[in-house]
């Protein structure tokens, strides 16, 4: 099993700089944008773009109030060379119907750098739970690898703590584990948290990998 890495090291960020993010995003162009709360991907047009905010109106019909200042999310985008993937939040809530909202892209890196790595960008829902507590703690899963996930979450965890993790996947499938925090950065009102996985079941193992094949062969 690969073990985890939280901070990555790699792709667009360390070459472009900060500020640059969207550089290699054009107005006008499509993206994928994908919400913890929700299963598939929206599609979306860039309206306006800053250094390291674009503004986008959802495509697709959003009926559900599901969008709030400070919700994680990935966009794909592609050009006539690459993929990029992006971890973002959003920056600001327009409108609902149509979707418009600014998000502020936090990363950016070449699908290819990513699954050279094997570690992908994701944006999922897990809840976690303490050995030793029935207390249940909720998180965004930012990232994920065969070695294990990052995730943002408010409550405070304990470097080693022991932790029995479900990820929801999808609608039908859910990932669980045993883990332990690795790495942990404070940032703003949250935590970020590096997970590495301790021990899982084979049909767990057969779960997570078929998920990360899925993610390298599609990332949709």
């Amino acid at each position: 099993m690969t073990k985890y890495n939280l901070d990555g090291g790699t792709g667009l960020f360390n070459v472009l700089g900060i500020g640059n993010h969207t550089k290699v995003i054009k107005l006008g162009s499509g993206v994928d944008i994908k919400h913890f709360k929700m299963f598939e991907y929206i599609n979306a047009e860039v309206i306006e773009k800053n250094d390291d905010t674009i503004k986008v109106e959802a495509k697709d019909s959003v009926k559900e109030t599901l969008f709030f200042p400070g919700d994680h999310l990935v966009i794909n985008y592609s050009n006539t060379n690459e993929l990029y993937v992006m971890d973002g939040s959003i920056d600001h809530v327009y409108n609902i119907d149509p979707l418009i909202i600014n998000v502020r892209i936090n990363k950016a890196e070449k699908l290819k750098d990513l699954r050279k790595h094997e570690r992908f960008y994701v944006s999922l829902m897990a809840n976690i739970r303490v050995c030793g507590s029935s207390k249940l703690v909720f998180a965004v899963v930012k990232n994920m690898s065969s070695g294990g996930i990052k995730i943002n979450c408010n409550d405070q965890l304990t470097m080693e703590d022991v932790l029995e993790v479900e990820v929801i996947l999808d609608r039908t499938n859910k990932l669980v584990f045993s883990g332990a925090v690795v790495r942990k950065n404070k940032l703003g009102d949250y935590y970020e948290y590096g997970v590495e996985i301790r021990g899982i079941s084979e049909t767990n193992l057969k779960c997570l990998y078929h998920y990360l094949k899925w993610l390298d062969s599609d990332y949709r």
